[in-house]
């Protein structure tokens, strides 16, 4: 008896399992869709090329007998006669200046911190988002070596201090700042006075790197700027004394040869986007200054200007860069999902086992995807995290899918 209803369950087993694997094939085979998910996506047309970055420079030469520490960061501005950096007799005495300036910086910050008191202004998401903000920027300068991550750390330690007193893990920092004043004054102890100092003689930007570039192009000459000239540039040579140079205004500039055809892209005095490889500025924004074009079959040299500046673009000479003719966002759609159905271009969805077909105004086309536009009125109309078919036999409007 045990036998037979073995023998039963076990053909059930077999029957069942065979009419489900037939069902799957027939689904696959004579009704197959595939579909993709829609997300909001953004894209650009633009040019990559190389610019040459033009200041107004001028080289501070002094000879240095003795240890330098600087004053002001890497594209930091000076104003006229102040201080670019002390000299030390020693590295022991100019590392110590630095810790010195460090401590004085984190106890200012801990000493505002502790007449923060207005718990109900208090928005705990903000100091967690600044929190991990400035989490990031430390974590970045490191890897990238960039000086200004003692800055990042200095915010980060004023937040989480912020975040201890609202949520009532601490109120007191008394104890903190007793070890802190106490290292400082101590290093301050054991350390002797700067030597010497270097002033500047203008006001303007501080850039450490002396690349012997400085001055081969003049910035009051870029509108006659030709490609043979920016294609031709020779480096000079830097002195030995060189400390620093010093940029002079707000502005400085960006020179790029372009195909004569596509310089037509772009206007004067119109505000372009360049998209750089730096970590702390992949968007740059900038204005068209110059477009000197000489015939339909050379080379045109656009001139950028810019008034943005900081430690990791000071540094740079030859900037690689893509410049935005223009900029779409909206839906990602892929290429296969777009069909032209009674003379309008749109998509089928896959919603609750019923296809609908939806149209779209496409608004950028790649090889693989395009973007449509994303509507924002109501009705039937193409919405992120949408169903939309890529694949698929006999699709229309408002047939059923199970």
């Amino acid at each position: 008896m045990n036998k037979r209803i073995f023998i039963a369950i076990k053909w059930m087993l077999v029957i069942f399992v065979s009419v489900y694997s037939i069902v799957q094939a027939y689904s696959f085979f004579i009704n197959p869709i595939t579909t993709d998910t829609v997300y909001v996506h953004s894209a650009y047309t633009g040019y990559s090329t190389t610019g040459f970055v033009i200041r107004n420079e001028t080289i501070v030469e002094k000879a240095i007998n003795g240890v330098l520490s600087y004053e002001i960061a890497d594209g930091g501005r000076v104003s006229k006669g102040g201080t670019i950096a002390t000299v030390y007799s020693n590295s022991t005495d100019a590392d110590n200046r630095i810790k010195i300036a460090e401590l004085d910086k984190r106890i200012e910050a801990l000493e505002k911190i502790q007449t923060y008191n207005d718990l109900n202004a208090a928005d705990i998401s903000t100091v967690n988002r600044n929190i991990y903000e400035s989490l990031s920027n430390v974590i970045g300068a490191t890897q990238n070596g960039r000086v200004e991550a003692t800055d990042y750390y200095d915010v980060l330690l004023e937040n989480t201090a912020r975040k201890q007193i609202i949520v009532g893990e601490a109120t007191d920092f008394n104890v903190l700042l007793t070890t802190l004043k106490s290292q400082r004054d101590s290093l301050k102890a054991s350390s002797g006075q700067a030597i010497d100092a270097i002033t500047s003689p203008q006001s303007g930007y501080v850039i450490y790197s002396v690349d012997g570039y400085e001055g081969v192009l003049n910035v009051d000459e870029l509108d006659d700027l030709n490609a043979d000239t920016l294609n031709g540039i020779k480096r000079g040579n830097a002195s030995d004394n060189s400390v620093c140079k010093i940029v002079s205004g707000y502005e400085w500039y960006i020179a790029v040869a372009l195909p004569f055809s596509e310089s037509l892209n772009l206007r004067l005095d119109s505000k372009v986007i360049l998209r750089t490889e730096l970590h702390s500025l992949p968007e740059l924004e900038v204005t068209v200054k110059h477009i000197n074009k000489e015939s339909v079959g050379s080379e045109a040299v656009v001139v950028f200007s810019c008034d943005t500046m900081n430690s990791e673009l000071a540094q740079q000479r030859n900037l690689d860069v893509t410049v935005v003719y223009e900029e779409y966002e909206g839906l990602k759609v892929d290429n296969r999902a777009i069909r032209v159905v009674e003379g309008k271009k749109g998509v089928y969805v896959y919603l609750a086992s019923q296809i609908k077909f939806i149209p779209v105004e496409v608004v950028w086309s790649g090889e693989n995807f395009s973007i449509v536009k994303r509507e924002a009125k109501e009705g039937s109309v193409l919405r992120i995290y949408d169903e939309i078919i890529v694949k698929g036999k006999n699709l229309y409007d408002g047939k059923i899918i199970n």
